[in-house]
């Protein structure tokens, strides 16, 4: 049986050899973990911002631009 470091390897070897360097990259990045904490980050951001209170504010920014 292989151990979890060589059945990490083997399949990262299948995986570039079947998309290439560039696409196997790709698609690794899409499971790499993130850093921070959003939900924190979103609160501080956002606080108690309502998606009403989002609305408000788009159509505010659309009338102030014009748009």
């Amino acid at each position: 049986m292989r151990s979890a470091r060589q059945l990490q390897a083997e399949a990262w070897r299948a995986v570039v050899q079947a998309l290439g360097p560039a696409d196997a990259l790709r698609y690794r990045i899409l499971f790499e973990p993130g850093e921070g904490d959003y939900a924190a980050e979103r609160e501080a951001l956002f606080g108690d911002l309502t998606t009403d209170d989002w609305i408000d504010l788009v159509k505010r920014r659309r009338e102030s631009d014009g748009s």
